[in-house]
């Protein structure tokens, strides 16, 4: 009987805690923090493509002038670790012609991505590439090396407009903000890759230039404040 007693009454004391701590007052909000950065990568993708009457034409002929291209960019200085093939394909057209499908030129298209540190070079790239031999040109993209900083200050700056949106709200109800609760970061974004629409892309005296431009870092924040 006695043991019964004690575990009722540890009970009741589990469930008091449980309903002190569900009756306490507190507050909910949420801030955002958003922080420019500059983008100091850019990321180019080019393609060869080229028509023969045979397969081997075709792809001889591609890698020829593939193989320009290779070397007129190392010569600007542009590393082949930071060039690199991203799709190849080989295939032959046909013609809807008289009701039938009739077969036609043997296509070769080797595409490969260039990624520069100094998003300056990118027109050089863009020039180069194209005289070399490059006749196709598929984008170009714009990114940040390390935005890890900037997240984190994104990070503050969500939390103190959580705090002073709390603190504005516990004025207005005649209350003062205690301690948190608790903290829930809702997202946190690094730089997405912005397209070449994003930036800008001129030709000026024949020389392509290139605008990379600026990309916001943000961080958003759910805080729960005790209420005094």
């Amino acid at each position: 009987m006695k043991k019964i007693t004690i575990c009722l009454f540890i009970a009741f004391i589990c469930a008091a805690a449980v309903f002190a701590q569900s009756a306490a007052r507190t507050i909910s909000v949420s801030g955002s923090g958003s922080v420019k950065v500059p983008s100091d990568m850019a990321k180019l993708t080019f393609s060869v493509v080229t028509k023969e009457a045979s397969a081997i034409a075709s792809v001889q002929n591609n890698a020829a002038k593939m193989n320009k291209v290779y070397a007129a960019l190392k010569k600007i200085g542009i590393e082949e670790a930071n060039i690199s093939t991203s799709n190849y394909s080989l295939y032959q057209e046909s013609y809807y012609r008289d009701g039938k499908n009739e077969p036609g030129q043997y296509v070769t298209s080797n595409n490969i991505i260039v990624v520069l540190d100094d998003v300056e070079k990118s027109g050089l790239v863009i020039d180069t590439a194209i005289s070399a031999g490059v006749n196709q040109m598929n984008g170009i993209s714009f990114l940040v090396k390390d935005s890890k900083a900037a997240l984190d200050q994104a990070r503050v700056l969500a939390f103190q407009q959580a705090k002073e949106k709390a603190e504005l709200f516990a004025k207005e109800a005649g209350c003062k903000l205690g301690k948190v609760i608790t903290i829930m970061e809702n997202s946190g974004s690094y730089p997405v890759v912005r397209e070449m629409a994003d930036g800008m892309a001129k030709a000026y005296a024949n020389s392509t230039t290139i605008s990379a431009g600026e990309d916001a870092v943000t961080a958003t924040v759910s805080v729960v404040f005790e209420l005094k």
